[in-house]
């Protein structure tokens, strides 16, 4: 049953995960207007790129942290996603293994 704290828990996830998420994607989309605009072989394009590369990279790192600290029924970006369906690996044609405490 859902609290109406567990709700703004959820919401203020969602929230942030949003607005990362568009950061992201904005510094990514920046990155190519750049590349583009001056052309790869610019150094200062290349400079710039990089450092709106490790922005985006840094940005993800926080999306990874939003993600262990939100409530677990949160599912952040996988909201769509139901469930997921595995099927057998096709590798289990021998013995079963368990490989265990080998001793030492």
């Amino acid at each position: 049953m859902a609290t109406v704290k567990n709700i703004k828990v959820n919401d203020y996830c969602d929230a942030v995960n949003s607005e990362l998420a568009s950061m992201k994607l904005r510094l990514h989309e920046l990155q190519e207007v750049v590349k583009t605009t001056y052309g790869p072989d610019n150094e200062l394009a290349r400079a710039h790129g990089r450092h709106l590369c490790e922005l985006a990279d840094m940005i993800e790192w926080k999306l990874q942290i939003l993600m262990k600290s939100c409530p677990f029924e949160w599912k952040g970006g996988d909201k769509d996603i139901d469930y997921v369906s595995v099927g057998q690996s096709e590798a289990t044609t021998g013995p079963d293994f368990s490989g265990g405490y080998i001793g030492g």
